[in-house]
């Protein structure tokens, strides 16, 4: 199983966003990738009412299922194409002096996605801040995560120890497509914490998870069995 990221800056127009991922997509297929993960907000904060037909139509003319962070009908959403669910980022981002999630409404639910025999938790952004929401999805059967982001440049350092730590203290692979014009990186971390690649340059990251390793290390390490859940209650 491969997977492909898109360290892609965000697009001013739908046909110039769909002039840059159509090449990506057709390297994603020809480098093995069933699947491909793009950033947050590929459109930046506004809504284009033709983006879903056309993410639909390109993920079918790819033969990709093809996963794209934008707005809709109020919400900060990713979305899987063509015909796949969408989860609504649950943690909004509001920071005073700084630009965020204002106006949007935010999710409901989290939102597993099956895709290949494996369960892959999905998450946008400021949602790694909340370690809660990723503990969930394992426990519900995630192996990875799927996380689109537009993190701001400044705090990138911080970024990679929240994926890490994520994806070590779950012990799934974690997969972060990044907008590049961010100056955040794009990452492929292990259920170990290690990063295995990151992408900072505009382009296609190509990542391979070995399931056997993840079987091997949780068998091994069995964290989630040892979680003690009756001293976890508030006093």
């Amino acid at each position: 199983m491969r997977l492909a990221l898109a360290h892609l800056a965000k697009r001013e127009s739908l046909r110039e966003l769909l002039q840059a991922l159509r090449p990506l997509a057709q390297e994603a297929r020809e480098r093995g990738a069933g699947l491909l993960l793009l950033p947050e907000l590929v459109l930046g904060k506004r809504e284009d009412p033709g983006l879903s037909q056309a993410l639909r139509e390109l993920a079918e003319e790819a033969g990709l299922l093809l996963l794209a962070g934008h707005l809709a009908e109020g919400e900060n959403r990713l979305q899987a194409f063509p015909q796949g669910p969408a989860y609504a980022k649950l943690h909004l981002y509001r920071a005073e002096g700084e630009e965020g999630d204002e106006g949007l409404r935010p999710g409901e639910r989290p939102l597993l996605l099956p895709w290949e025999g494996r369960a892959f938790g999905l998450a946008l952004c400021y949602d790694l801040d909340f370690p809660e929401l990723f503990r969930a999805y394992a426990l519900k059967g995630a192996q990875g995560f799927l996380v689109g982001a537009a993190w701001p440049g400044e705090y990138a350092g911080l970024l990679e120890v929240l994926a890490r730590a994520r994806a070590a203290e779950n012990q799934a692979y974690l997969f972060l497509a990044s907008r590049a014009d961010t100056g955040s990186p794009s990452l492929f971390v292990a259920p170990d914490g290690r990063v295995l690649a990151r992408r900072e340059e505009e382009g296609l990251l190509v990542a391979e998870p070995d399931w056997g390793f993840l079987e091997a290390y949780r068998k091994k390490y069995p964290l989630l069995r040892h979680r003690r859940e009756e001293l976890y209650r508030l006093w």
